[in-house]
């Protein structure tokens, strides 16, 4: 198994979709039907239309996932249509499929799809209705049968290690890093760890991340995966990180499925426009980008080559604005959006913190940023039932 590896699951459930079409199944005279209600039948719509075909109705049997959207629909028909005739059904499984319709091909990608119910409405398995992207046959491939699980203990143990390397490798080259995000809310919080945190996220000045890149030399254990040298179909993050290639990570994600080793997250820290609305512009438009290579990548069947094509617009905003020169700075591409900037002041200086059982480097001006990101709050422990992991993870020992 490659270490690390992405699966586009729109791309295979097109792939599906384009042998029904090439077997004749998916033909222009059918009635066709989609199961469910999630993010798999919608772009199996986008995938048939891309193929020239249009969709009869999506089914569902979920009581309120009907109710919801069927009130969605009511209300777009009621401000912008005359008739509901120009809207897609939503239908239950009884609405639609009774009585029997031989003209009715009913295809799902669903983990959930109701097949019996369906069979027994008489419509046929492989004949009028196909259960296309096999999920325990996707699952199977990726199986870590005879390996062990690493613990979330093991987890931690093993990251603050790379860490630890990447600290020594920065401080004997003056290369400034910053621990941030959740890792610096733990070393704030909890002089360490966030107890159920299972990553470390740390970011450099711009000038500083070029430099660690071509500088730190990779060996037998730690890897440093570069968006730049990469083929975006096998990495399509924006940001470098640090792989342990000890251990092998399975990352499930809405769309596509990583193999991946254990990393640690290093960010570019970038340099960003004085103007307060200028700022929020830029953000604005880099999340546009971003906006644009979802649409681009459903446009195009799942197609992961779209990260290839927009790189280079990505990479734009990382190097418009000087670090040094700026009187804000903040991070691209992350969860906290356009709160992730602050004063290019909060890194004037640098503090050396205990982090478990070393030291790291956390900016002086960290109230700022963990305000921005978190809340005045942050230092208070949230309910018990949000202490877990935002991350879809499995490790294994290789």
């Amino acid at each position: 198994m490659k270490r690390y590896y992405i699966e586009s699951i729109i791309g295979k459930i097109a792939e599906e979709i384009k042998k029904l079409a090439e077997e004749g199944v998916i033909t222009a005279d059918k009635k066709i039907v989609l199961y469910g209600l999630d993010t798999y039948s919608f772009a199996m719509r986008t995938i048939l239309s891309n193929l020239g075909f249009q969709i009869d109705s999506y089914l569902s049997d979920e009581p309120e996932l009907l109710l919801r959207y069927k009130r969605n629909l009511k209300s777009i028909r009621a401000r912008y249509l005359k008739s509901s005739r120009d809207l897609i059904g939503i239908c239950s499984l009884e609405e639609r499929l009774q009585p029997f319709d031989s003209s009715v091909l009913i295809i799902s990608s669903s983990k959930n799809c109701p097949k019996e119910k369906i069979e027994n409405l008489n419509y046929q398995n492989e004949v009028n209705f196909f259960q296309i992207y096999d999920w325990e046959q996707a699952d199977a491939q990726y199986s870590v049968m005879e390996k062990k699980s690493v613990t979330l203990k093991e987890i931690q143990s093993l990251q603050k290690e790379m860490l630890c390397c990447v600290d020594k490798f920065c401080m004997d080259r003056n290369i400034r890093y910053w621990v941030c995000g959740g890792t610096l809310l733990g070393t704030m919080r909890h002089k360490g760890f966030i107890p159920w945190d299972d990553d470390i996220d740390i970011f450099m000045p711009w000038e500083d991340y070029q430099r660690f890149i071509k500088e730190f030399v990779n060996d037998e254990r730690y890897e440093l995966m570069i968006p730049d040298k990469a083929d975006r179909r096998d990495y399509i993050d924006l940001f470098c990180k640090l792989g342990d290639s000890r251990i092998l990570v399975r990352e499930n994600l809405d769309v596509i499925r990583k193999v991946r080793p254990l990393t640690l997250d290093i960010f570019p820290l970038i340099g960003l426009p004085e103007k307060k609305e200028k700022r929020l512009l830029f953000f604005q438009e880099y999340y546009e980008v971003e906006k644009r290579i979802w649409e681009d990548f459903y446009a195009n069947n799942g197609d992961l080559d779209v990260y290839n094509k927009w790189y280079s617009k990505q990479k734009e905003f990382l190097e418009a604005y000087d670090f040094d020169q700026s009187a804000y700075v903040g991070v691209l591409g992350t969860v906290y959006r356009e709160r992730d900037y602050t004063k290019r002041t909060v890194y004037d200086s640098t503090l050396r913190l205990p982090f478990e059982d070393i030291e790291v480097n956390v900016p002086a001006g960290y109230q700022e940023y963990l305000d921005n990101l978190y809340g005045k709050g942050w230092q208070e422990l949230p309910d018990e039932s949000r202490r877990v992991s935002n991350h879809n993870v499995e490790a294994y020992w290789l």
